[in-house]
């Protein structure tokens, strides 16, 4: 729901202020490969959304075969493109630094986070601004996270620090 809902935000904002579309995808982070691919099964199934994410469902951790992650990874690294199917990306511990989005919107942890760096590393990505600034506009400037109590912590802590964020 937060990912449709983002979705028609950001086709409005594109439309009434003549900027060009943003396609919002949601991150999954499972915490080991046999969920990680029973959630990609669910997910892309008919029975999910009346089969919506057909298609659309990325799963990337180590116990995939060389030519399927390679795949997967090329497919990863152009998230941000409008003609990317992908709206949803499903990983386990294998999306570290050097990954850079601006059209993160949802992360959905499954799992706690070893470290407050690999936490602090998932909402980074989620706070890049698609459109460079700001717009002022909260559905657009805003990163969704279905929380846990780790991420709760960190959130906390950025509030402290000056960040704004909203709790629903």
């Amino acid at each position: 729901k937060i990912h449709e809902d983002t979705k028609v935000d950001l086709a409005v904002y594109a439309n009434e202020h003549n900027r060009p579309y943003v396609k919002p995808f949601l991150l999954i982070i499972a915490r080991d490969t046999e969920r990680a691919d029973a959630l990609k099964a669910k997910i892309d199934s008919d029975d999910f959304n009346g089969g919506a994410y057909k298609g659309k469902v990325l799963v990337v951790h180590s116990n995939q075969k060389e030519t399927e992650l390679d795949e997967n990874v090329a497919l990863l690294l152009e998230v941000e493109k409008p003609t990317n199917p992908i709206e949803v990306v499903i990983h386990v511990n294998m999306l570290a630094e050097g990954w850079d989005v601006n059209n993160l919107y949802t992360i959905i942890p499954l799992k706690a986070a070893r470290t407050d760096i690999l936490v602090e590393q998932s909402i980074g990505r989620g706070l890049r601004l698609p459109y460079g600034a700001h717009t002022g506009v909260d559905a657009i400037d805003r990163l969704n996270i279905v929380a846990h109590d780790k991420f709760n912590e960190i959130v906390d802590t950025a509030q402290k620090e000056g960040f704004s964020f909203q709790q629903r």
